[in-house]
């Protein structure tokens, strides 16, 4: 994906001219409604070379719209439909904060404690061996663990979350909160961190604490979804028909998450879910009810606020973003006059973001390929997208 202004302006000219072609004609509404946003949604995801995705709109708090377009696979042709999975990618990282959330609601653990007593034996920056890492360090990408040689070989073949923790290179010279730096093996490490501590995999107690009270159709075991409509992902620069993520051979060769294996799990959290565009909007429902679901408490007011609430901005001062636990801030007038709450998620060449307001106004949009151009950290499409469905 481009990285920098210039890479990103060289994205922005060649898309035009050397862009995957979108292959669809129309959005479709599932059901009537006065403010039919079809035609520009439309508009923005075609300029996007969008492949195929789903769209679920939030009003005031409540499932609206849900518009579907494109391809899931391209070859065979299938469509996307309301019920079509897509992996997230980082978006996962929210989910499982929510989880977390959840567990600390019920008493089960606290987001203050020292990692180190959920895993069993002591995790500490050799840097500063003294001092303890806690688990919303990791929430919040402050903790000093980065991605270090090492994680990024397991892409390839498995390390073990030990090996990694014991390499002096996973970890920066800052202390825990002193500096935001995004890490996908830190993020990852907190499903390791939860196997650890109660003795099951991520997804059974995903499904048990999450999912399943909110009625999201999600999962973080992709050989579940054997038989079920799974959108493949599409690199629209450079262009290409063949999948980036082939979604059915990847789930022919998946092994079913049978057992917690806290040592090798670690790519769970960080980019693993898989989801539909209306069970990533139900996910969003607590934050927006502060806490409530269903007319009952599903996260404290405490741990709504700790997900909102900033810890650290971005780097780049040109980035108007900051980052609480799991969730980012948006706050930028250029792109919508009001403070945005969500995540985004770029993988495989899927671009995907969930967003939403004070007024609990917001979307989830999944999609099989799209433009990957930004403008500073946000998606280009994503950026689109808040106009057209919010507005100024």
């Amino acid at each position: 994906m481009p990285i920098g202004e210039r890479k990103n302006a060289l994205y922005g000219l060649a898309l035009p001219l050397f862009g995957l072609r979108s292959r669809w004609k129309t959005v479709h509404l599932n059901v009537q409604t006065e403010t039919d946003l079809s035609a520009p949604l439309a508009a923005a995801l075609k300029r996007a070379r969008a492949v195929g995705g789903c769209v679920q709109l939030v009003r005031k708090g409540t499932l609206a719209e849900t518009y579907t377009f494109g391809f899931a696979s391209l070859s065979p042709a299938v469509e996307v439909n309301s019920g079509t999975y897509f992996r997230t990618a980082s978006i996962a990282k929210m989910a499982c904060t929510l989880l977390v959330m959840r567990l600390q609601t019920l008493g089960l653990l606290d987001v203050n404690e020292d990692i180190s007593a959920f895993w069993g034996t002591p995790i500490r920056n050799p840097f500063f061996p003294d001092m303890p890492i806690p688990l919303a360090s990791l929430l919040s990408h402050t903790s000093g663990i980065v991605d270090s040689p090492l994680y990024y070989s397991s892409y390839q073949s498995p390390v073990s979350a030990d090996d990694i923790l014991a390499d002096a290179r996973s970890y920066s010279l800052r202390k825990p909160f002193e500096t935001f730096r995004y890490s996908n093996f830190a993020a990852g490490l907190i499903g390791c961190l939860l196997e650890k501590r109660f003795g099951e995999t991520l997804e059974t107690l995903a499904q048990r604490k999450l999912f399943k009270p909110l009625g999201a159709q999600a999962t973080f075991d992709l050989a579940s979804l054997a038989g079920a409509s799974l959108a493949d992902d599409y690199r629209v620069l450079p262009p290409s028909r063949a999948p980036a993520f082939d979604a059915a051979q990847r789930v022919r060769s998946a092994v079913p998450l049978g057992a917690p294996d806290p040592l090798t799990h670690y790519l769970l959290a960080s980019g693993g879910l898989f989801v539909t565009a209306e069970g990533l909007a139900r996910l969003t429902l607590p934050l927006i009810h502060s806490g409530m679901y269903d007319g009952k408490p599903f996260l404290s007011p405490a741990a709504v606020e700790q997900m909102k609430t900033p810890v650290s901005s971005w780097p780049d001062p040109a980035v108007r973003m900051s980052h609480g636990m799991g969730l980012l801030t948006l706050n930028d007038p250029a792109v919508y006059s009001r403070k945005l709450y969500g995540h985004q998620g770029f993988a495989y060449g899927a671009v995907n973001g969930v967003f939403f307001n004070d007024d609990g106004d917001g979307f989830a949009s999944l999609n099989s390929g799209a433009s990957e151009q930004r403008t500073g950290h946000l998606s280009c499409l994503n950026r689109d997208l808040i106009r057209t469905i919010l507005g100024a």
